[in-house]
């Protein structure tokens, strides 16, 4: 499988690496909101980590506690994950970023 990694992208890391969405282009109006919405959704505890494989992007998880996230759930002390995306089956990739997710602490 060779290296993997998983990096919990913040501010910074979105303005130089950006978010991984294979379905917009980086010009496009979708992506530039997107990644806005990221940046102000950071201030209020989401996490978006990004894996990769041979430093080549393979997928990512966006995840909040319940009490901020923008769907309409009713899961106090709960995390809801917003997206869960890899880009191969069977690698292991998807199990990675949900059990990274559960061995933070507490938000």
């Amino acid at each position: 499988m060779g290296k993997v990694e998983l990096v919990e992208i913040n501010a910074e890391l979105l303005e130089g690496i950006g978010s991984y969405c294979l379905r917009s282009k980086k010009k496009s109006n979708g992506y530039i909101n997107k990644n806005k919405w990221l940046n102000n959704r950071f201030e209020e505890g989401l996490k978006y980590v990004q894996v990769t494989a041979n430093k080549k992007q393979v997928g990512f998880i966006e995840y909040t506690e319940a009490e901020n996230s923008s769907r309409v759930v009713h899961a106090n002390g709960y995390l809801v994950i917003h997206c869960l995306w890899v880009s191969e089956v069977g690698k292991g990739y998807g199990a990675r970023l949900t059990s990274f997710s559960k061995s933070l602490p507490p938000l």
